[in-house]
């Protein structure tokens, strides 16, 4: 067996982990910030009496947000199954949530 026959697969594998490690975080970001004017708009307009919160429906949605997440890690890591490719995607990631 040639070891350098994995050498695409860990160099393609480490750039797009390096993209998607990069755009998650970027996009998680968004999402967070998003997420926050939309709970403080909310809040405001419960102070002034505009709105009521339903309290256990809201805490619903979060659980269901919870569970889409740790669905969505599941099939991450399924992807990372692959040793060539996996672990450069994985090192990739990494890096490019830490610059993103």
């Amino acid at each position: 067996m040639d070891i350098t026959q994995f050498f695409p697969d860990i160099g393609s594998g480490f750039v797009i982990g390096f993209v998607v490690g990069w755009a998650a975080k970027k996009a998680i970001k968004v999402v967070a910030f998003l997420i926050g004017i939309y709970i403080l708009s909310l809040l405001y307009l419960a102070k002034i009496g505009v709105i009521s919160i339903n309290k256990e429906a809201f805490s619903a949605l979060l659980g269901n947000l919870e569970n889409s997440i740790l669905v969505f890690g599941d099939k991450i890591i399924g992807l990372a199954h692959s040793i060539s490719f996996g672990t450069s995607f994985l090192v990739g990631f990494g890096l490019g949530f830490k610059k993103g």
